[in-house]
């Protein structure tokens, strides 16, 4: 096997696999969404296709579909170059992967998103799917309340100052793309945003008023001191914690 990608396999590579029993995919989904003056619109998808082929190495026997953009960024679009889809529409691609593969015959559908934004709807998408197909498995990834937790936590360890890891184009993400791919970043234009808690509160002020609401750069966190090596350090512990997640509820 010379990737996990199925957008890089030919078809009988993939049938090859199938049939030696690559019997789970992941779907990732992303987006395609401002992230402050310094990182590329295609941050959270380019996180989204190296944390999926990290977790299918670490599972064994997966493969991964191409990653879902634009995905669920309604409250990005002050900004210019943001794109986000309706909901029936994430829905139904989401969907109509899982109808393909299903034909193709995998049997497992791990969904997991880069993007906040997309979370709620795939926990709804997964219990739909797990439904309509009782005789297949559909678990989605870290829960969201977790993964901001993980960022509080990473944030600490890494004895970063409160706020760093804002949750967007903050610490984490820029020192996640400084590693995993550093030609999307600018770090001449990288500045702090909103670095206050992310309450209930400034959530849906910034979920209803959209993020320039809360922070003007859309920014939430600082970047200024974001570093490659710590982002390897942030991907590898975030991984683990999705991994942690995702096994137990596979069937091997």
């Amino acid at each position: 096997m010379s990737t996990l990608l199925l957008e890089e396999m030919t078809w009988p590579e993939i049938k090859t696999a199938l049939e030696n029993g690559y019997r789970t995919v992941i779907i990732p989904s992303g987006s395609i969404e401002q992230h402050g003056p310094h990182l590329a619109q295609i941050s959270d998808t380019t996180i989204g296709e190296a944390s999926a082929l990290d977790l299918a190495k670490r599972l064994g026997k997966t493969l991964v579909a191409p990653v879902i953009r634009p995905g669920l960024s309604d409250h990005h679009l002050a900004l210019p170059g943001s794109l986000s889809l309706r909901p029936q529409i994430f829905a139904g691609l989401v969907e109509d992967y899982i109808a393909c593969y299903k034909a193709h015959g995998f049997k497992q559908f791990i969904l997991i998103s880069s993007h906040g934004g997309n979370f709620s709807a795939l926990d709804d998408i997964t219990a739909k799917m797990q439904e309509k197909y009782p005789n297949l498995k559909f678990v989605t990834g870290l829960p969201l309340p977790d993964l901001i937790n993980l960022l509080a936590d990473m944030e600490r360890e890494e004895n970063m100052p409160a706020g760093s890891c804002g949750g967007h184009a903050c610490d984490y993400e820029t020192s996640v793309m400084l590693h995993l791919a550093p030609q999307h970043v600018r770090m001449a234009e990288a500045k702090a945003g909103y670095v206050g808690k992310p309450t209930p509160e400034i959530l849906d002020r910034m979920h209803q008023k959209g993020i320039t609401a809360v922070s003007a750069s859309g920014v939430l966190g600082d970047p200024g001191r974001a570093d490659a090596e710590r982002g390897k350090r942030y991907f590898e512990k975030e991984q683990e914690a999705i991994y942690r997640a995702i096994r137990n509820k596979l069937d091997h």
